[in-house]
């Protein structure tokens, strides 16, 4: 591709060089740049790549992007814009032939509910018929390939090139999960989403120097994925929804089981069958809609999920019938993921990695009846502490047995984050067992379970590594999960 060709949709100064010469990639690591890519400069926070243009000549780039004059550049050619961060997920839409204007585009944000309410949306669309590709927290979906990511929502360069994959498929459809991060650091520039979904936000997380500096910031940027939409789809019923509805101007519909609302969702009945619970609930909308709905999953802040993927389904002629048929039989990789079940016990894998989400799962496993519940958790180092006060308290409340263990340490050790557990453990009466070693505390779990019994891992969910000391170790929950229960032979 010729530069020229690239920057047709840019704004820039050009300061130098040929713009038809031909460019064969696109790079910001200067460690990884080759010869006739367009290199990015970005100002960090420890490092500047524009005190590195010299070698990033020498190395031979076609194109090098500034924010402000350099100098030693002899060969390549250079262009300035105002921010070259925003200007990145540009030049990846450009680079990859603009594919999300080749598709349907939903994006979906929220402190909660991203992940499911995704591959409830997607299954919709598939049972209608039509080709969807999910992108998030697990992974980019393509028919049945599944490549795995780094980031639920991915960087400008890898988010496009599986769009491109999506549109060369004959996908029609994509749904995407946008984090708060994804947003701030401009990840999904550079195209309108046909639908933004915004599920709830919850104070308190993801608010730290690694993420976001404070709340305002954080609902900001949740804010912004609805406002890069051509249509909002927003839960009424969330206690931060009018801060949100300030902050955009887009054309939006609202859902809610609680007031009046676009989509009105009432009548929830919890079912139980074949030892398996559900939701069961009545949906109206606009041009007359209504459908009665059946989930199998349980917990009520499903329906909140179900109901938002219901939203956009309708509005894309997918039936009642075909929504059933996706929701009747959910299965999200670690999200109540019933990983091991026999007449004895059952085990299940979730992501829970806060007090809400802890509470919410916990609650809503007492609808499978158990006998005992087991909850075998560890909270994550370098993250916000009240993550770990409110997990202990909520698993000491509604756990009839708390096994706590490691989850991902990072620079912490784990004895100062069981500390802060213990907050939270100690103020409830719960009983509970410290197993350091997360492999050592799910075999326990289950060679200890009894009958009736329904443990639970959470914290990792998906995840295939464990983080510790910056090291990311092999590990998956489901995987060493179904490793004891062959050693078992069970």
């Amino acid at each position: 591709m010729k530069i020229a060709t690239l920057l047709e949709r840019i704004s820039y100064t050009w300061i130098q060089g040929n713009p038809e010469r031909e460019v064969t990639g696109i790079s910001h690591d200067n460690r990884q740049v080759k010869a006739g890519d367009v290199f990015i400069c970005i100002q960090g926070a420890r490092f500047d790549t524009h005190n590195c243009v010299q070698e990033i000549d020498e190395k031979g780039a076609a194109l090098i992007v500034t924010e402000h004059p350099v100098e030693g550049v002899a060969h390549a050619a250079v262009i300035q814009v105002e921010d070259t961060r925003t200007v990145l997920p540009l030049l990846a839409c450009a680079w990859y032939g603009y594919p999300a204007e080749q598709l349907t585009t939903i994006g979906i944000t929220g402190s909660k509910g991203k992940t499911t309410t995704t591959h409830m949306l997607a299954d919709m669309l598939r049972c209608a018929g039509l080709r969807t590709g999910t992108i998030g927290t697990n992974g980019a979906i393509i028919d049945t390939e599944v490549h795995e990511l780094n980031n639920t929502t991915p960087d400008p360069m890898e988010l496009q090139m599986y769009l491109r994959q999506m549109v060369d498929a004959g996908c029609t459809h994509v749904v995407i999960e946008v984090s708060s991060q994804g947003m701030k650091q401009h990840r999904v520039d550079g195209f309108t989403f046909d639908y933004g979904i915004w599920t709830n936000i919850s104070e308190g997380d993801h608010i730290g120097p690694n993420e976001h500096k404070d709340f305002a910031e954080y609902l900001y940027c949740k804010a912004q994925l609805v406002e890069h939409s051509k249509l909002g789809v927003v839960n009424l019923d969330d206690s931060h929804t009018e801060a949100l509805l300030a902050q955009i101007t887009v054309p939006y519909v609202g859902y809610s089981t609680k007031k009046q609302a676009d989509y009105q969702g009432s009548h929830l009945v919890k079912t139980f069958a074949e030892g398996k619970p559900g939701l069961d609930f009545e949906v109206t909308g606009p041009d007359g809609f209504e459908g009665a709905i059946h989930l199998g999953l349980p917990g009520d802040f499903n329906e909140y999920n179900a109901l938002a993927a219901v939203c956009v389904a309708h509005r894309m002629g997918v039936t009642v019938e075909e929504m059933n048929e996706a929701l009747a039989d959910v299965h999200i990789k670690g999200r109540f993921d019933i990983v091991y079940e026999s007449p004895e016990f059952k085990v299940c894998v979730d992501f829970a990695h806060n007090g809400y989400s802890t509470r919410n799962h916990l609650e809503a496993l007492r609808e499978y009846r158990p006998k005992r519940l087991v909850c075998v958790f560890g909270a994550d180092g370098n993250r916000s502490k009240s993550r770990r006060y409110e997990m202990g308290e909520a698993s000491g409340r509604l756990a009839d047995l708390s096994i706590v263990t490691a989850g991902h340490n990072r620079w912490e050790t784990f004895e100062e984050i069981l500390k802060d557990i213990h907050v939270g453990l100690d103020k409830t009466e719960g009983s509970y067992l410290v197993i350091p070693k997360r492999q050592d505390a799910i075999r326990y779990a289950i060679t200890h379970a009894q009958p009736g019994d329904l443990i639970t891992i959470i914290g990792l969910g998906h995840e295939t590594y464990q983080e510790e000391n910056g090291v990311k170790y092999p590990h998956s929950d489901t995987e060493f999960v179904k490793q004891v229960i062959r050693e078992l032979g069970l």
